[in-house]
């Protein structure tokens, strides 16, 4: 399991209770090394609710960890990482080994360059390491990563353009490896020679002007070992729009290049990372292009992966979806309370402890409206619990929104997991009865104790003139099927569904055009799955109106008052209506006071995300 930041730890930097219990979940679940999130090597460059080895004081929680971890049999390691930031005259500011501002490389920003480094300010920094990785030998801990990738301190020294110093910490390549090795030998001795110490380099860097190269990243292998590093992690930057297109989100395999590079050059274990699942991962080892595979965002969205992989229990794998929540949610809530590490498919991600499935104090009759992914969360858990529970769909299949939300581009995952889902509620022995459209009639028939209503969201259809016309269609009716779109689209509605419509039908062949009255498109989506979307639209020629307000759809045309005040007709064969959801709790207000417990969740109660329903549907099985 490669280090994936978490943000679980307490204020300053200590082991929780909550970093114990997700950790311990892998561990349990059969991992065979764990490489603890990134973690501050010093009191001065510990940021809130990072972990930290800065100090003696965090000796004891890092014991308990390494025990709980142990106990299951699992091996522990710890990457120590600089993020560039560090507490200097009461302030959380940048340093780096230049002042200069790459907003590429996430350094500085406008006006405001990191603080550039002295040769003393270095030899600080190389002791906090060596000190903070005899900390974690004398923890019981396994072994020692030294972050020297993505756009951290060491990675930012490594890198051309970031690193212009005159100095022997810039200029040549072994220069800008000093403190690369410099670090190594120090937490080399601070373990001693035996204790297992690696470190974890860019492969590359995309999108970065003067970025690391795969050529210079060998040179930095190779001096690596010579310093000490007993293994290679290969990883990878991607700037800006890149971001989503090269190490991070869509490919599997897509770093594993870059891995077999660096083993064709080292003669210690190279580790693999990057999107690699359990079929990419045995394919990889057998080709030898690494020796160890690294599996992140999987981990997080099923803990129990490599044992259900060991005992052939594949299809009951909860998938990752690749929705990027766990990187990019928590990127736009950092500094709140909430921004701790989440994930889409698993709602017990962060709540281990406290979200385990017990069974029911006594069983009851549970009717469970609508099978879209809160309605079969929902049944799962509860039927899990010992109730008894009978799902109730009024379409032919299973899935309800994900069956359209896994048609545009980049959202095929999505049908993994709604199999998973499908064969969880059917093992939990869920009575699933489809075709059934659900009234308060059918539903009391049942005599249920309780019952759930999932029934989603109804699209809202705007007053505006002509929207009763043949060529107006739902975006979700264009996404399923049941009507075509001609050759020209306008699109009414720039969200997220809107947005991912027209890049469904641009990718088809059709000239789009989005009308979205709000100042930016695709405004409810997180920072880089939007970039991706928006790289989409703009590389297949989408027309994006913003600020724009449709006022009637004719003949061929819709007439549209854009931004500046000015009117123009759009020629459109088709007009798609993707402004939203409204809730649809008809059949809950029908069965108020006919039935002692109720619980409306998903788009019923509300318009939701997946992450959102899951939850809900989660939790409400946890209640009943």
């Amino acid at each position: 399991m490669p280090p994936m930041a978490t943000m679980f730890a307490e204020e300053d930097g200590s082991v929780s209770d909550n970093t114990l219990d997700y950790y311990e979940a892998r561990a349990r679940g059969g991992v065979g090394l764990i490489i603890v999130e990134a973690t501050a090597p010093g009191l001065q460059c510990t940021g809130p609710h990072q972990l930290s080895l800065g100090d003696d004081r965090y000796l004891p929680g890092w014991r308990r960890l390494a025990e709980t971890v142990h106990r299951h049999g699992a091996k522990i390691a710890v990457q120590l990482q600089h993020s560039t930031m560090e507490t200097r005259d009461g302030r959380f500011v940048q340093v780096g080994p230049s002042a200069l501002v790459v907003p590429s490389r996430v350094m500085g920003t406008p006006g405001n360059p990191p603080h550039e480094l002295t040769e003393r300010d270095i030899k600080n920094i190389v002791q906090w390491f060596g000190e903070a990785a005899g900390r974690a030998k004398q923890a019981g801990l396994d072994g020692v990563e030294i972050h020297a990738a993505h756009q951290y301190l060491i990675a930012a020294f490594l890198s051309a353009a970031t690193n212009q110093r005159k100095d022997r910490y810039g200029g040549s390549i072994e220069n800008r490896g000093r403190l690369m090795t410099e670090i190594l030998k120090a937490a080399r001795r601070g373990v001693g020679k035996d204790f297992p110490l690696w470190v974890r380099l860019n492969g590359q860097e995309w999108g970065v002007e003067g970025g690391v190269t795969i050529d210079e990243a060998k040179q930095y292998a190779q001096m690596a070992v010579k310093a000490g590093a007993q293994a290679i992690h290969v990883s990878g930057y991607a700037a800006g729009s890149f971001v989503t297109r090269a190490p991070i989100a869509d490919t599997e395999g897509v770093l594993v290049p870059l891995a077999a590079e660096i083993k064709g050059v080292v003669n210690v274990p190279v580790i693999a990372v990057g999107r690699l699942g359990p079929e990419i991962g045995e394919k990889i080892l057998q080709e030898e292009k690494a020796d160890f595979i690294a599996i992140g965002r999987r981990l997080l969205a099923d803990p129990e992966l490599p044992n259900k992989i060991a005992e052939g229990r594949e299809d009951e794998i909860n998938t990752c979806i690749c929705c990027l929540e766990c990187i990019d949610r928590r990127a736009g809530m950092f500094g709140q309370a909430n921004f701790r590490v989440t994930c889409t498919v698993n709602p017990v991600l962060s709540h281990e402890r406290e979200y385990r499935i017990k069974p029911a104090e006594g069983r009851k009759k549970v009717v469970i409206v609508g099978g879209g992914p809160a309605g079969m969360v929902a049944a799962r858990v509860t039927a899990l619990r010992g109730h008894q529970v009978t799902l109730l769909e009024k379409n032919s299949l299973l899935g309800g929104q994900l069956n359209i939300a896994a048609i545009p581009p980049h959202k095929a995952d999505i049908l993994p997991w709604m199999r998973y889902l499908i064969g969880q509620i059917e093992k939990a022995g869920v009575e699933i009865r489809l075709n059934t459209k659900a009234s308060s009639e059918t539903v009391l028939a049942l005599k249920p104790d309780s019952v759930v209503i999932a029934t989603g969201g109804i699209s809202i259809r705007p007053d505006i003139m002509g929207i009763d016309k043949p060529c107006v269609a739902l975006a979700e009716d264009i996404l399923s099927g049941k009507k075509e779109a001609g050759k020209r689209v306008v699109i009414i509605g720039g969200g997220t569904v809107g947005c991912e419509t027209a890049n469904y039908l641009a990718e088809k062949g059709k000239q789009v055009t989005v009308i979205e009255i709000l100042k930016r498109m695709a405004n409810d989506m997180y920072t880089m799955v939007r970039r991706r979307l928006m790289d989409d639209l703009r590389n297949k020629k989408v027309l994006l109106l913003t600020q724009a307000r449709c006022e009637a759809i004719l003949d061929g045309s819709v007439l549209v008052t854009t931004g500046d005040g000015k009117r123009q007709n759009i020629p459109a064969d088709t007009v798609i209506i993707a402004v939203g959801y409204r809730a649809d709790n008809s059949l809950a207000d029908e069965l108020k006071g006919k039935i002692q417990q109720i619980h409306c969740i998903g788009d019923a109660a509300g318009p939701r995300r997946i992450y959102d329903a899951v939850r809900e549907g989660y939790l409400t099985g946890l209640k009943i």
